[in-house]
């Protein structure tokens, strides 16, 4: 079932009051402090790293895409942290709030490496039906 979850959300929505072993994937606590130093917490490093991403995709793309807040980020390992952020954003061209994902490679010693943003695909759209563009993001 975790896997079914894993593979359909791309690791990005994930029940994880339905498990009792998490394999490698854990919910970010935001109001932790796990991946920063005091001040910091998670949840300001998932925002940083959010509008990072933001920022890279709307130079990209063209694109005034505001951000508004996290709603939810997941990890694992991975020479470091692979972030998984959902967060909302704010499209000026109709005025709506959106989600996107975005993909984060972190660690305290290197620079992040944002491997991908986009729109949160549609949930009811089979995965293997995305295009290959949703995957060379920034």
């Amino acid at each position: 079932m975790m896997n079914e979850q894993i593979e359909r959300s791309e690791g990005f929505d994930i029940d994880f009051s339905l498990f009792r072993c998490l394999f490698n994937y854990h919910l970010v606590d935001p109001d932790d402090i796990d991946f920063v130093e005091e001040p910091e917490t998670n949840g300001d490093l998932m925002k940083r790293l959010s509008k990072e991403s933001l920022n890279v995709f709307n130079k990209e793309d063209g694109t005034e895409f505001e951000f508004v807040k996290v709603v939810k980020a997941n990890f694992h390992y991975s020479s470091g942290f692979m972030f998984l952020i959902t967060f909302q954003v704010l499209d000026p061209s109709d005025n709506q709030e959106k989600l996107f994902q975005a993909r984060v490679r972190y660690s305290t010693r290197f620079p992040a490496e944002y491997v991908f943003c986009r729109p949160r695909p549609d949930p009811e759209v089979d995965s293997d039906e995305t295009s290959e563009e949703d995957f060379n993001g920034v």
